[in-house]
């Protein structure tokens, strides 16, 4: 009997354990419903290419806009600014138009109904002091900048503490290939944009990077290090703008934040020969003038200066530091660049004018068009083989 009774309470407990795995084998947990989110219809937007560069260098931009009235290109030396061309709107709303430019490198935005927007397609982009424009890049231009399969430099955003502006300062430095590995040091080259730009401009539209890249790839220019400062001067309290080429260098803001800021970081952070000999400053435009203010009264600290579309803006300078133009004998290199369409090819000639009545010898460099980036990648690439040599 009791054989019996442990025998059944045994088999009950058996079926109950096999009731709940079968149980548990035929009833999974069940997840959640995904969240059924509604989607917005695609636009051409989702699929637009622009810039489009074909093989043939023709450039076709286009901008999804289905509510503007008109398009135009801007803020370009791809276009003559007096007539930009205008885009034609598609029937789906995209606006294009195709361009045939010189091959380089250019920014361009689009002016909607009057208002000046960046491409948004175009990931490409360089600003400028005030906005950001679009970039875009066509291989073939005589001055070396495209990307190559060639070992590449770096270039930097260093923020640095400026012994005139309270706000702080931003510079771009580009160290050549093979900075990082070693120990050595190498010259310094300061290199200067002109008004409306940044110390991103020439490492953007400027290319100077690449075009460093290539000359030092070449053997045809000695590795070096490229140091691009910021060249605007804020605006000061209850002075309002400071004009960005000080008229006398003796008072120059930007001047001293230069040789007390810009030089001592410099020097202080990377392995540069700090000799006159082993610096060279150089800048286009508003950085030309610059350069002449900066770089003829310290000539205890560079041998080697270019000027790019530019010159003597004032009287200032010849007045007051005559002497110091007379001393500019003493360069290892003083070059004067210009097209001969260039708005600012009288201050240039006014600025060899005075050279040659003290005396000093400098190298001329006159090349066709006008006051374009297309002019001034082409005079670094030919100026940065002369230094240090």
């Amino acid at each position: 009997m009791k054989a019996t009774k442990l025998l059944a309470a045994t088999l009950g407990g058996l079926a109950l354990w096999t009731t709940g795995v079968i149980a548990s084998a035929q009833a999974p947990p069940i997840p959640p419903a995904p969240i059924n989110r509604p989607q917005a219809p695609p636009t051409p937007n989702a699929t637009l290419v622009s810039p489009e560069v074909t093989a043939n260098g023709a450039v076709t931009l286009r901008l999804f806009a289905p509510n503007a009235q008109k398009v135009v290109v801007g803020g370009s030396d791809m276009v003559n600014p007096a007539s930009p061309p205008a885009l034609t709107k598609g029937e789906n709303g995209v606006w294009s138009v195709m361009l045939t430019p010189p091959n380089g490198t250019y920014r361009y935005n689009f002016n909607v109904d009057g208002v000046g927007v960046a491409d948004p397609r175009n990931p490409n982009v360089s600003t400028t002091n005030t906005t950001v424009m679009s970039l875009v890049h066509i291989d073939g231009s005589p001055a070396g900048e495209d990307r190559r399969d060639v070992p590449h430099g770096k270039v930097e955003e260093i923020y640095y503490t400026s012994p005139e502006f309270p706000e702080g300062r931003r510079m771009h430095v580009y160290t050549p290939p093979g900075y990082e590995k070693g120990n050595q040091d190498y010259p310094v080259f300061y290199l200067l944009h002109g008004g409306g730009d940044s110390d991103d401009s020439w490492s953007s539209v400027g290319r100077a990077n690449f075009i460093m890249d290539n000359l030092i790839a070449d053997k045809r220019a000695v590795p070096m290090i490229v140091v691009m400062p910021h060249g605007h001067v804020p605006p000061r309290p209850g002075v309002g703008a400071v004009p960005a080429i000080g008229g006398d260098p003796a008072v120059d803001p930007y001047a001293r934040d230069f040789v007390e800021g810009v030089m001592p970081y410099v020097e202080s952070h990377y392995r540069v020969r700090a000799s006159a000999k082993s610096r060279a400053i150089a800048g286009l435009s508003m950085g030309g003038g610059q350069t002449l203010n900066i770089g003829l009264t310290n000539l205890d600290k560079f041998r080697y200066i270019g000027v790019f579309s530019s010159g003597f803006f004032s009287d200032v300078f010849q007045q007051r530091f005559a002497d110091q133009i007379a001393k500019a004998k003493s360069l290892n290199l003083l070059y004067i660049a210009w097209g001969t369409d260039d708005f600012v090819k009288p201050y240039t000639e006014y600025t060899m004018a005075l050279l040659d009545f003290h005396g000093v010898k400098y190298v001329r460099h006159e090349t066709d068009g006008g006051h374009t980036w297309d002019n001034w990648r082409k005079y670094l690439h030919d100026f940065a083989p002369r230094l240090f040599r």
